[in-house]
């Protein structure tokens, strides 16, 4: 474990602790230790690890002691468990109503902060620039002059930060799945791009179809008899929404592409499987929300949402509840500053997916224009789960121990 300020700006105040599993290297002589930082924001490495390939792990373990380090608020490390109460079962009889949704999430979030946290340090403490400076702080107490990140999807943001924090921290770097400093909030145009990828490689008329989907929908919500008798009502948000979550998943985008002609003749079953768990009551990941919230987004990229969402494959589905609901008050926001392009001369490999809707391939081109030690692996028909691609886990291995 090491122990860190809540703060760091107030270094003799509140601490945290926050722990780690060091995997010793195999090799004679070790390189820079490997620190892995999982994704969400609000997944631990340490559950993570355990479902990566061991001869992967072995592998990085002879270049390398190799850190699962989890992240404040993850895992095993303080603040443990940073929930607010479960919600409550949203109507069957209803399509969805997201203004009323967005309402009901403003008040959770609210009571959450007043009557659950308490602590509005605590709160404030969960941003990403707070996290990079943890990894300073971790590097110290291993004793390392420097350390090298392998990081994936939300991990990659703060390795980032980390990089633009502490130029002297990372020796090198892989991200999978890039989440680029002004990238928290998905534009809705990059994630059109990746849905016309999937029609090119699967279905030529995904686009149609899925607009299709959308108006019939919108003009008149589908009414699925459910076993118990129940009736439960679909709109075309749900469809939106169940689309949007499955980018980021070869298994999910392939399931969507063989739903689509049974959606088209109006057979709406597996849409409502999904619709029946949205529905479900479900804690709120106060970790994850405030991350988020902090990191936020740029005038310039609010502006390309609000502009790109009306014509949109999706709309605005991939993002909410965000950004709206970072305006509940005691939520913390971090300066512009932080999200400005990086320049940052860290050696990098960025890697990605060209199914990826969620960290598409544009992300990791605009990031490494700051990066002139960078390099972008473009992985064909692969999506975000880039741990479990051969050809990514082979230049992981390769650059990380400096061959390439």
């Amino acid at each position: 474990s090491v122990r860190v300020p809540l703060l760091h700006e107030r270094p003799d105040g509140k601490r945290l602790t926050l722990r780690y599993v060091r995997f010793r290297s195999t090799a004679a002589r070790p390189g820079t230790p490997i620190v892995f930082l999982a994704g969400g924001p609000g997944d631990a490495a340490t559950r993570v690890f355990r479902g990566m390939p061991i001869a992967f792990l072995n592998q990085l373990r002879a270049i390398a002691d190799v850190i699962a380090f989890d992240q404040r608020g993850t895992g095993l490390s303080e603040p443990l468990n940073p929930l607010c109460p479960s919600g409550t079962l949203l109507p069957y009889a209803q399509a969805i109503d997201t203004a009323a949704l967005l309402a009901t999430l403003r008040a959770r979030v609210r009571s959450c902060l007043d009557s659950t946290i308490r602590d509005a340090d605590m709160v404030k403490g969960l941003t990403t620039f707070e996290s990079a400076a943890d990894l300073d702080d971790l590097r110290r107490a291993i004793g390392a002059p420097s350390i090298s990140l392998l990081a994936g999807s939300y991990g990659t943001h703060l390795a980032l930060a980390a990089a633009r924090q502490f130029p002297g921290l990372i020796d090198r770097m892989v991200l999978a799945g890039v989440e680029g400093p002004d990238d928290t909030f998905k534009d809705p145009a990059r994630v059109d791009e990746v849905i016309r990828e999937i029609a090119r490689t699967r279905r030529p008329t995904l686009e149609a179809d899925i607009r299709l989907i959308r108006s019939r929908l919108a003009a008149e919500p589908a009414r699925v008899p459910l076993p118990d008798g129940a009736t439960l009502v679909l709109g075309e948000w749900e469809v939106e929404r169940w689309i949007a979550e499955a980018v980021d998943e070869v298994r999910e985008i392939d399931a969507v592409v063989a739903a689509v002609p049974a959606l088209l003749a109006k057979n709406y079953s597996v849409l409502a499987r999904w619709a029946l768990g949205f529905r479900a009551p479900r804690m709120l990941n106060l970790m994850n929300l405030t991350m988020d919230c902090a990191s936020y987004a740029s005038h310039g990229r609010l502006e390309a949402i609000r502009l790109n969402k009306g014509d949109a494959i999706l709309g605005d589905a991939i993002n909410f509840p965000l950004p709206s609901l970072c305006d509940v008050p005691g939520l913390p926001r971090l300066p512009d500053a932080f999200r400005a392009p990086l320049h940052s001369g860290v050696a990098a490999l960025l890697i990605v997916g060209t199914l990826d809707g969620r960290t598409p391939v544009a992300n990791a081109r605009q990031v490494a224009a700051g990066m002139p030690k960078a390099r972008v692996m473009v992985v064909e028909g692969a999506s975000h789960g880039l741990f479990h691609e051969e050809q990514a886990l082979r230049a992981m291995i390769d650059f990380l121990a400096n061959r390439q």
